[in-house]
């Protein structure tokens, strides 16, 4: 697909089918998680891909039963594996290259005809259990992923003019 219109036709599905993503589909997306860029290369990342049911029922207890969560065959979790690192402006860039892969698996997921939707509101400690997450590691989001079972409308974008300013604030 073009990029254009895959940035375009992207939506988050939050219902899916019960059928289960194949393993080259699961590969293709693991394929593009690895180009990601991050901080200085630094790659300071892990991708727990979760198809167990006993998992998912856990990981949707952590995101407090959010239908992506709920519905999904499978859940991706983007872990930083470095958090103490900040940028010059104060930012942690584990949380910044947790959230460039999380965008990069989104818009892969669409790529290959899978539904995915972010989810960044979730239990930290009951999703970290659930996946026997190591201390000092965080999980920046769960994806939601599998086939769709709704076709949702785009939602609405505010104008870019609403939301570009140049030189000067």
């Amino acid at each position: 697909m073009e990029f254009a219109n895959l940035v375009n036709e992207r939506v988050s599905v939050r219902k899916y089918k019960k059928d289960p993503v194949e393993k080259e589909k699961v590969d293709a997306l693991l394929k593009v998680l690895a180009t990601a860029p991050s901080s200085a290369n630094r790659q300071e990342w892990k991708y727990v891909v979760v198809s167990d049911e006993e998992i998912l029922k856990k990981l949707t207890v952590a995101a407090e039963s959010r239908p992506p969560i709920s519905e999904a065959p499978l859940v991706f979790c983007i872990i930083s594996t470095e958090n103490k690192n900040v940028n010059d402006g104060g930012l942690n860039k584990g949380t910044i290259d947790g959230a460039i892969a999380s965008t990069y698996l989104h818009l892969a997921a669409c790529d290959i005809g899978l539904g995915s939707c972010w989810v960044g509101s979730f239990n930290q400690k009951l999703a970290a259990e659930a996946i026997s997450l190591p201390e000092g590691y965080c999980i920046i989001s769960l994806f939601a992923i599998g086939y769709p079972d709704e076709t949702p409308n785009q939602r609405p974008r505010k104008d870019i003019s609403d939301l570009v300013v140049y030189n000067h604030f």
